[in-house]
């Protein structure tokens, strides 16, 4: 077992739970949706379904060797689609639905765009170990500040 992989797996199950719950209210705010802003939905989506696919190991013979050396070879590419999920998420926030990017979401947002990328390039055990430990505290902010909005 290795706690960097089951944290950033904790992490997109809690993104889940937030993008499921934001769809589902989607209609209280707005009834209609330009057929550009329903595409960035759906590529949200993908690239939700995309990171879980590759964030942990799937199949038996990639598990031989544990989960860090599943996560050094093929599970880090999960951070790049999380990276593009939340990049997708401010460009509807911000285009979408004209939400100000002075607001506390982007505060946190913008780290949590650009920690997953540079956890994927910075290979070294130490830098992306570090870089998951700053941003599971950033998550629980996240969702503290979705809630109380």
């Amino acid at each position: 077992m290795d706690w960097v992989p089951l944290a950033w797996s904790s992490i997109l199950f809690i993104m889940q739970l937030q993008y499921w719950w934001a769809i589902n209210q989607l209609s209280a705010l707005r009834q209609t949706f330009a057929f550009s802003e329903f595409i960035f939905l759906v590529l949200m989506t993908l690239m939700l379904f995309v990171t879980a696919a590759l964030i942990l190991p799937s199949r038996g013979e990639d598990e031989d060797q544990g989960l860090r050396v599943y996560f050094e070879q093929d599970g880090r590419f999960a951070l790049i689609s999380l990276t593009a999920f939340l990049l997708f998420g401010l460009v509807v926030n911000v285009f979408g639905f004209q939400s100000p990017l002075e607001t506390a979401w982007a505060i946190t947002d913008v780290p949590m765009i650009i920690l997953p990328a540079l956890a994927f390039f910075l290979r070294d055990r130490k830098y992306y170990a570090v870089i998951t430990a700053i941003y599971l505290p950033l998550c629980a902010m996240d969702v503290w500040i979705s809630l109380a909005s």
